[in-house]
């Protein structure tokens, strides 16, 4: 039996950074069960980019932002004030993302994601 040690480098340079390699949740059920209980925004962990968020109901108030977003929000309200047990009700909700990088003015993302209830 023979082990062998080898070490692969992956330059960041090769992988591709645009915002259309980058795939955003389209449903969150924040239920425990470890599936599609965050916001997610994925595609583009080896790129340099810095992701803003902003999540509006249906009626244009906003439920959430957060800067440097790093894939953390399951649907919880602002301050506990909308919903009940602290989550916002079921519901489809609009999200712009604002993708920042050294190498390009900030690019916009928006589209819809479905919340489910517990």
């Amino acid at each position: 039996n023979y082990f062998v040690d080898f070490t692969i480098n992956v330059n960041a340079d090769c992988v591709p950074c645009s915002i259309n390699e980058i795939e955003v949740s389209k449903t969150i059920t924040a239920n425990g069960d470890g599936i599609n209980d965050l916001f997610a925004i994925t595609g583009a962990e080896f790129c340099d980019f810095t992701f803003n968020v902003m999540i509006f109901n249906r009626w244009g108030n906003k439920v959430y932002e957060g800067t440097d977003y790093q894939n953390n929000w399951g649907g919880e309200s602002p301050d506990n004030k909308l919903g009940t047990s602290g989550m916002l009700p079921t519901g489809t909700y609009y999200y712009i993302i604002d993708v920042i990088s050294e190498e390009n003015p900030t690019e916009k993302v928006n589209g819809y994601i479905y919340l489910g209830g517990n």
